[in-house]
């Protein structure tokens, strides 16, 4: 590994479904953590959406720790990470702070910043945001998945429908966080976009990461209905362009490059015996990566792993390695997006040596 400086993940997930809320936690409880069955009768335990989204199940029916996650990096010096809200499940007053509750029970000083779950909408948002804030002083904003679909083969994460991002009261929610000095993780599908720069034209001052480019479904091959053939693909990368383009005019937006190898996109690497190899990992993220770098500027942009979510699709180190070289040759270029755009937006000390 040649780069001369520690990487800050901005975006990884930890979880542990026997334990703790998750979507997954049932079936696991039920099937006890034997990965034949688990393989076996997971797609009848889960709609086929979810499936096809998460590509391997094992990858979210199994733990997902801190120590695991610095095993898959050994051998690259990570200063540490951000860890994003990770579908906690739990119900009652409050429940969304019980995850930060965890991570900070759970995590050492690897564990940089937390990014907590809260809805923008819903009437209790700054109890919730005091919640967190009470529960960690890690925690340094929130993401709301916004990412609906209309295709049904897509899976949709936000049960309240389209409209989300067109809701006043979602609208003041964002608006609420640059008053509270927080930042706000947005995720949604590239046909979104242009509602949430519409969004964004309300919160001039929120800070706002745009996770995974925003998810440009079947841009890269078949997926669900999506991208079934080259004409189509063209014209969804088209159209993803444009709205990311409209999202970068917004000076307070940044852009996390990850998310690319989860199979929505449509490279189908998660379905291959061997994982791809580094040439072709750079080969198929290189568009995307030269339109954010463009739209963005490097100085706004974020590379970040989104593991275990890309971990059905390859290694973390091949991604990791593949970043290297899609990064610019600048070294000054090369430790912004890879540590010190991540520790200025979330509020850490760029300066701060790897531990």
């Amino acid at each position: 590994m040649a780069l001369p400086f520690p990487i800050l993940d901005p975006h990884i997930h930890l979880w542990e479904p026997r334990s703790t809320p998750r979507q997954v936690s049932p079936a696991v409880k039920l099937l006890g953590w034997n990965e034949r069955l688990i393989q076996s009768l997971g797609p009848k335990l889960f709609p086929r959406a979810a499936i096809d989204f998460v590509g391997v199940i094992d990858h979210v029916a199994s733990p997902y720790l801190p120590g695991t996650y610095l095993a898959e990096s050994e051998g690259w010096e990570v200063r540490g990470f951000v860890h994003v809200q990770a579908g906690w499940h739990a119900k009652g007053d409050l429940a969304e702070v019980d995850e930060t509750r965890w991570l900070e029970a759970l995590c050492g000083r690897d564990l940089l910043a937390i990014v907590g779950e809260a809805r923008l909408g819903a009437g209790e948002l700054d109890r919730v945001l005091d919640g967190h804030a009470a529960a960690s002083a890690r925690f340094v904003g929130v993401r709301d998945m916004t990412a609906h679909h209309a295709d049904s083969g897509v899976l949709d994460w936000d049960a309240r429908g389209a409209g989300t991002m067109d809701d006043p009261a979602w609208r003041a929610g964002l608006r609420r966080l640059g008053e509270r000095g927080l930042t706000f993780d947005a995720w949604m599908y590239a046909g979104q976009l242009g509602a949430f720069e519409r969004a964004l034209q309300e919160a001039p001052e929120t800070p706002v990461m745009l996770c995974h480019l925003g998810s440009p479904v079947g841009a890269a091959g078949p997926y669900a209905r999506q991208g079934a053939n080259a004409a189509e693909r063209e014209r969804i990368v088209a159209a993803w362009e444009r709205d990311l383009r409209a999202v970068a005019a917004h000076p307070r937006v940044h852009a996390k490059i990850s998310g690319l190898a989860m199979p929505v996109l449509g490279f189908d690497w998660h379905r291959r015996s061997a994982p791809p190899s580094v040439g072709e990992v750079v080969d198929g993220f290189a568009p995307f990566v030269e339109v954010a770098l463009d739209a963005f500027g490097p100085e706004r942009c974020l590379f970040a792993s989104n593991f275990p979510m890309d971990k059905a699709s390859l290694p973390w180190t091949t991604l990791y390695a593949a970043f290297e070289q899609l990064a610019p040759s600048d070294p000054a270029t090369q430790r912004a997006l890879f540590h010190d755009n991540a520790a200025r937006f979330y509020g850490l000390d760029p300066a701060a040596p790897a531990e």
